[in-house]
């Protein structure tokens, strides 16, 4: 099976593209008269050139950045999530079975790879977890009995639009940053929880609630706190949401609207107003745009909480939202910001700048400590 994101799957693309230019090139003057299946056979191989081009670049792309993990994510083909998805009820703590189907990284940690269906929010998708190496072990060395124990912290990973919870492991080398810094003891043992947010076919829901439509925040909110806790075994201590671009409005939203769940918040090239996608009605923009201010809920309800806010200053659109926002919240949050001096709206620009989030929030959570659920 051709994955979307496999090596294999580009190599065959660009070299389907390649032949065909090359077999256009040498047979062209088979083409040359002007009668009318000649002009059909000409015009046929410019556009099959044509589109197999830029299809190859767009897997080329694709597999760079970890926009769509596959073919039914880009052409907004769900269906078959709901059908293999664990139900809220059947959920059950990690078994040994689990713990030896997980995939294991070169730094020690173990990541599972879970579709459930969420309690409250009736979602069917995608959620990764990522069990740091200290925990990993623990749990590689009693399977019958596994445990997380007491000493750790919980990081809730956004990716952006479009975009995919792999990204994080891939293209982002957020895993891999992560491990460093717990292997080198610079941070905590830190549990990843990695959902999908793009969880609406073909429509950028931006991690909300909408009336009678998707209810994201809740299955990236309610839902997960939920599942994590059923499946690693985890208590009620407050988690941090860290998201990059449209991930980083669902970071600093979940936190601020949520304070009883989230302590702390990082948003990377985000920005703190949803951008609604066509289709949405303008009685639904107005409504969600006050349901989701933040200022506003950040005035009814004073915050505890801590926001970095990491921005490029040649991303003009992420670099005017976050002084926007830092203008009307700086007294009713504390906020740290950091910005990037080079670069735009890019993995690239961005990545650098992982590990120095993580240390942040490792600074804002004490040694952790077991809470009663």
């Amino acid at each position: 099976m051709l994955l979307i994101s496999s090596l294999s799957t580009e190599v065959l693309f660009w070299l389907v593209t390649l032949i065909a230019l090359v077999l256009t090139v040498v047979f062209w003057h088979k083409l040359t008269p002007t009668k009318w299946q000649h002009i059909t056979g000409r015009v046929s191989a410019i556009i099959f050139i044509q589109v197999f081009a830029l299809a190859s670049a767009g897997i080329t792309i694709n597999r760079a950045g970890e926009f769509y993990a596959s073919w039914g994510d880009l052409f907004g083909s769900k269906n078959q999530l709901s059908k293999i998805a664990v139900a809220p009820n059947l959920l059950a703590q990690i078994s040994a079975k689990d713990i030896a189907q997980a995939r294991r990284t070169a730094g020690g940690s173990l990541i599972f790879r879970e579709v459930i269906k969420g309690a409250t929010s009736g979602i069917s998708d995608v959620v990764f977890v990522v069990l740091p190496p200290k925990i990993a072990a623990q749990m590689e060395a009693n399977p019958s009995s596994p445990s997380v124990g007491s000493d750790y912290q919980v990081v809730e990973l956004f990716p952006g639009y479009p975009g995919v919870p792999q990204t994080w492991i891939g293209s982002m080398d957020g895993i891999t940053t992560l491990e460093n810094l717990e292997n080198a003891g610079r941070v905590q043992n830190t549990i990843a929880i990695i959902p999908a947010i793009n969880v609406a076919p073909g429509q950028d829901t931006e991690c909300l609630n909408f009336v009678g439509g998707p209810q994201v925040e809740t299955w990236i909110t309610t839902d997960m706190h939920e599942f994590a806790t059923r499946f690693i075994g985890i208590d009620a201590r407050p988690w941090t949401s860290f998201g990059y671009s449209t991930g980083g409005w669902c970071a600093a939203e979940v936190a601020i609207r949520h304070p009883d769940l989230y302590s702390n918040a990082v948003s990377l090239a985000g920005y703190f107003k949803p951008i609604f996608s066509l289709g949405v009605s303008k009685r639904e923009k107005n409504f969600l745009t006050n349901e989701y201010d933040l200022i506003a809920s950040l005035k009814k309800t004073p915050s505890t909480q801590h926001l970095l806010i990491i921005a490029s200053q040649k991303d003009k659109f992420t670099k005017i939202a976050a002084a926007n926002f830092m203008k009307d919240a700086s007294n009713l949050i504390p906020i740290r910001y950091i910005p990037i001096p080079i670069g735009g709206h890019n993995t690239n620009v961005w990545k650098p700048f992982v590990s120095t989030a993580f240390e942040w929030i490792n600074e804002q959570n004490p040694v952790a400590v077991a809470t009663t659920p």
